[in-house]
C-alpha cells in the first residue's frame, strides 16, 4: 500500500513530497530510507514504538547496528553492503532486529530502490512491520495442527483397535455362540419340556443377535453398505413391544401396539434398534406419560412406524437438532447423546426418514418413514 503511494507520487525519483513525512508519522509501520552504504537517512515516528529508537537516533545509524550481535559479523555486513549496489527490491523478508532495550524482534521488511533524476541509484526506501503477533498465531496454528495430527493418529489407532476387537467378537466369539445355539436347539427338540434348555437356547440366540448387531452398527458408522433382506416388520415390532410390556406395566404405563398382522419390507434386522431406541426414550424421558402407542400404517406406498408418548413436548429447536451426535436434551437424566444419532445413521443406511412431531394435546411422536422395497425411501 505504501509503495503504491510512493509510485503514484513518483517518489522513487528524487526526494519526498513536502507533506508526506507528516502523513507517514501517522502510520503504525516503520517507513525508512537508507543510502547505498546501508546508513539510515530517514525514519518515521513508528520506529520508536517498534524498536525503541527515536527517528533522530536511527538516522545516521547503519542498519547492522540494529541486527542481533551474532548476525552483525564483518562478513555479513560486507555482503549486505555489496548487495545494496545491485538495486534489487525485496518483499516480505522476515529478519531479526535488536530493540533498544536489547530484546530481539522479528520484523517483516519490504524495500525498493531509490533513484535520482539521472536514474542513478541513491539508496532504498522501505516499510518494516512488527509481526510478533502474526508469528504467535502461526505458532499456535502449527501447535494446533500438530495436536490434531496426534489426535487423528490416536483416533486411527483406536479405530484399528476397535476393528480388531470387532473382528474378534464377530468371529472368535460368535462361532462358539453358534455352536451353543445349535446344540441347545437339538437338545430342546429332544427334551421340549426342559425350561432350562429353552432359556439357554433363547439366550444364545439373543447373544448371537447382539453380536451381529454390533458388527452391523460398526459397518453403518464406517459408511459401509449393509446387507438387506426381506423381513416381516410387523413381527419384529410385535416382538419388540412384547419385550417392553413388563417394563412398562411395572411403571403403570399402558403400551398400546397397533400393528398389522404382516408388513414385509426389505431391510436389515438392525432396524429394530430404531424402535428400541424410540421406546427407551419414551420410557426414560416421558415417565409422566401413562400411555405409549406404537402405530404402523401405510401411506402413499411408504411404511410409517410411530412411537407416541404423552410426556413433555420437545421444542421446535430441539426437534431439529436432537438427531445430531452428542446432542442431549436438558432433562437432568443421564445419557450419552448417541442413541438418536445412531437411529439417524441406521435410517440413512436404509434410505429412510426419521423425525419427531408434536403429539396432541401433549407429548411427542417419533417416526420412521420407510419404503417397503428398500432404498430410496425419501
Amino acid at each position: 500500500m505504501i509503495f503504491e503511494v510512493f509510485n503514484r507520487l513518483e517518489l522513487n525519483k528524487g526526494g519526498m513530497h513536502e507533506n508526506l513525512p507528516e502523513f507517514l508519522d501517522t502510520l503504525s509501520d516503520w517507513v525508512w530510507e537508507m543510502d547505498t552504504n546501508g546508513v539510515h537517512t530517514y525514519s518515521n515516528a513508528a520506529i520508536t514504538k517498534i524498536l525503541g529508537y527515536t527517528p533522530a537516533e536511527i538516522v545516521g545509524m547503519h542498519v547492522s547496528s540494529i541486527w542481533p550481535p551474532e548476525m552483525a559479523t564483518e562478513e555479513a555486513i560486507t555482503l549486505f553492503n555489496r548487495e545494496l549496489k545491485d538495486a534489487i527490491p525485496w518483499k516480505f523478508f522476515r529478519g531479526k532486529f535488536r530493540h533498544k532495550d536489547g530484546s530481539i524482534l522479528t520484523l517483516e521488511s519490504s524495500g525498493m530502490p531509490l533513484y535520482d533524476k539521472n536514474n542513478v541509484l541513491t539508496g532504498y526506501r522501505g516499510v518494516d512491520r512488527d509481526i510478533h503477533e502474526t508469528i504467535r498465531k502461526e505458532q499456535e496454528l502449527v501447535a494446533s495442527r500438530e495436536k490434531y495430527q496426534q489426535l487423528s493418529e490416536r483416533f486411527e489407532l483406536e479405530n484399528n483397535f476397535k476393528t480388531l476387537l470387532l473382528d474378534i467378537i464377530t468371529h472368535d466369539i460368535l462361532n462358539p455362540v453358534n455352536i451353543i445355539s445349535g446344540l441347545s436347539e437339538q437338545m430342546v427338540n429332544e427334551l421340549p419340556d426342559d425350561e432350562r434348555l429353552q432359556l439357554i437356547l433363547r439366550s444364545s440366540k439373543r447373544l448371537s443377535t447382539v453380536i451381529r448387531g454390533a458388527s452391523t452398527l460398526a459397518a453403518i458408522t464406517n459408511g459401509e453398505t449393509i446387507a438387506m433382506e426381506r423381513l416381516d416388520l410387523a413381527k419384529l415390532l410385535t416382538e419388540t413391544c412384547a419385550d417392553y410390556q413388563h417394563q412398562m406395566s411395572q411403571s403403570n404405563i399402558e403400551l398400546v401396539c397397533n400393528i398389522p398382522e404382516k408388513c414385509v419390507v426389505v431391510a436389515n434386522p438392525i432396524i429394530e434398534e430404531i424402535f428400541k431406541n424410540y421406546l427407551d426414550n419414551a420410557y426414560k424421558y416421558a415417565r409422566q406419560s401413562k400411555r405409549i402407542e406404537v402405530n404402523t400404517r401405510e401411506i402413499g406406498g411408504d411404511i410409517i412406524c410411530e412411537v407416541a408418548d404423552e410426556g413433555e413436548t420437545i421444542s421446535d429447536g430441539d426437534r431439529e437438532r436432537i438427531f445430531r451426535r452428542g446432542v442431549r436434551l436438558s432433562t437432568g437424566l443421564k445419557g450419552s447423546g448417541l442413541g438418536l444419532a445412531i437411529v439417524k445413521q441406521i435410517a440413512d443406511a436404509h434410505g429412510a426418514e426419521v423425525g419427531i412431531r408434536p403429539n396432541f394435546p401433549k407429548g411427542n411422536v417419533f417416526f420412521l418413514k420407510l419404503s417397503p422395497g428398500g432404498k430410496p425411501a425419501r
